[in-house]
């Protein structure tokens, strides 16, 4: 079943001769269930691209459907409770609140939106990524690599459609950068959770089942691994 589509995404920044085009007509579906990694280098357009399915950024033109919703004509607000509710996203530098819980943090957009959490989900959930044990803790007393699950757990809580990753690894070593891939990969296979994941590296695309690979703003190639 189709989650994600994307038609004749194109993104542009400034104008005249300092025009920058950051994506040039992208088309691209997802189906639900899928775990794609984008590569490329820096300035291909792939973290525009995340930022703009994440409804973070808006396109010049085209239109995304996520989950059957249309991204484009969104008011601010409009986009961060579809962000909150519909898309989870992790980021390179976690974004956690120096001053809350794990536990606090994990919980946020929930007590945002005023509801509940399901405490046998979180309980699963922060169990499955190997943070149960670290609940009580800050975010200062966290390696890396459990500071990026905390990041994952939130982005999880509300079962998103879509799990957006933009270079979750990128500021963890080898090891931990390893563990948190295989912890994707457990998301998708055991939970059924949606992932496009945005890499430079390619050793950890390969952790996807399918890997697109932009340059200059466009996908030139979009290659199935199993």
């Amino acid at each position: 079943m189709e989650l994600l589509r994307c038609e004749g995404l194109t993104k542009r920044y400034g104008s005249g001769e300092a025009q920058v085009t950051a994506l040039a007509g992208v088309d691209l579906v997802m189906e639900r269930g899928e775990f794609a990694a984008v590569v490329g280098a820096s300035g291909s357009g792939k973290s525009t691209l995340l930022h703009i399915l994440g409804s973070v950024d808006t396109p010049t033109s085209g239109q995304v459907l996520v989950d059957g919703t249309p991204l484009t004509g969104m008011t601010r607000t409009q986009a961060a409770l579809f962000r909150r509710r519909k898309v989870g996203i992790v980021y390179q530098f976690y974004n956690l609140v120096p001053t809350l819980t794990v536990r606090q943090n994990i919980l946020l957009p929930l007590q945002l939106d005023g509801r509940r959490p399901d405490e046998a989900y979180f309980a699963q959930l922060t169990d499955t990524l190997g943070i149960a044990n670290k609940l009580d803790a800050m975010p200062s007393q966290l390696s890396g690599g459990q500071q990026q699950r905390a990041a994952i757990a939130r982005a999880m809580l509300y079962r998103p459609a879509l799990l957006l990753a933009d270079e979750p690894t990128g500021n963890l070593d080898r090891k931990n950068a390893r563990e948190v891939l295989d912890l994707l990969r457990l998301a998708n296979r055991s939970m059924g959770q949606t992932i496009l994941l945005v890499t430079h590296d390619e050793s950890i695309a390969l952790g996807a089942d399918r890997i697109l690979t932009m340059e200059d703003g466009r996908i030139l190639r979009d290659e199935a691994r199993r």
